[in-house]
């Protein structure tokens, strides 16, 4: 069993490259410092509730998946079609607004 330290390294560092998201770019979303996030993802530091909350909503995964298991697949299936849902719901809003701004016309 690995420790929760190397969990949430290993994890944030993982959801935080799906998103294609910089060390920087994910601190500026949870107002803190790169080094901030350099920091726990070598498992020097660990986030306090607030943080750890932050980068929660910041990565759009479930606190669980930042401590999953590699052999958890699970995590990682959630945490896509979490994305795949949120995807089609942002070309629905899209796609709404457009066709509000064109009836308008």
């Amino acid at each position: 069993m690995t420790d929760v330290h190397t969990l949430l390294a290993r994890n944030l560092k993982k959801y935080r490259q799906i998103l294609g998201l910089s060390q920087a770019a994910l601190a500026e979303k949870i107002n803190s410092s790169t080094t901030f996030i350099g920091n726990i993802e070598i498992g020097k530091r660990f986030p306090s509730s607030k943080n750890l909350d932050l980068l929660v909503n910041a990565l759009g995964v479930k606190p669980a998946d930042l401590f999953a298991e590699e052999d958890e697949p699970e995590a990682q299936t959630r945490y896509t079609a979490r994305q795949k849902r949120k995807a089609q719901l942002e070309r629905e809003v899209m796609e709404s607004i457009s066709k509000a701004f064109c009836e308008g016309d």
